[in-house]
């Protein structure tokens, strides 16, 4: 879905003069899409609070990697790259590998059952860092998608992964003890759609 060049130029240089401060932890990372100057951020003819969580995805990812972008860069590329559905009011297209690709990164998809293999028997590579595609209800699909990042961070005494924006009033990350608790929200659970591993290209 593209845009007309010209708004698409105003959307970017007005997301760039908004102040993420409040949303950002102390790595940088991007919390609560739905709070704070970064709910009010265009997304598309739509906004970062409603829609715009691929985004907000791929930026967290990029800042694990090391290879920061400006969300506004990001946001912006969506539109231009065709991204969009329905002109960003239904988020993003969940496939980023030539987004990635432009900012230095590369993804492939990764089974829930060999992610859950693997980190039960230790052989994930600490650091590790995914974007994860959910269903919001695995009964009621209708009910639309979230995107998100996340990275599998083994600590002593903490749960191993490290999830950014589960939720849109987040104003921390959280942490798992296993991929599929990631899914839970209260009583209603969530199902994965795809889960891709991100790497740097020089990786």
């Amino acid at each position: 879905m593209f845009f007309d060049s010209r708004k698409t130029r105003q959307r970017y240089e007005r997301n760039l003069r908004q102040d993420l401060s409040p949303n950002r932890d102390e790595r940088g990372m991007l919390n609560g899409q739905g709070r704070a100057a970064l709910s009010g951020m265009s997304f598309g003819r739509s906004s970062v609070a409603h829609a715009g969580c691929e985004s907000v995805a791929v930026y967290n990812a990029l800042q694990m990697l090391s290879i920061p972008r400006p969300l506004a860069e990001v946001i912006r590329d969506m539109e231009r790259g065709g991204y969009m559905r329905m002109w960003g009011h239904m988020g993003a297209v969940p496939y980023f590998r030539p987004l990635l690709r432009r900012y230095g990164a590369d993804s492939r998809l990764v089974p829930l059952r060999a992610l859950r293999r693997d980190a039960s028997l230790g052989l994930l590579r600490p650091g590790s860092v995914y974007l994860f595609c959910v269903w919001n209800d695995r009964l009621r699909p209708y009910r639309g998608l979230h995107t998100f990042a996340g990275a599998y961070d083994p600590q002593p005494g903490l749960a191993p992964w490290v999830i950014f924006n589960r939720f849109n009033q987040d104003r921390s990350s959280r942490r798992y003890a296993e991929v599929t608790d990631v899914l839970k929200n209260g009583k209603t659970r969530g199902a994965y759609l795809v889960i891709y591993e991100v790497r740097k290209l020089a990786d």
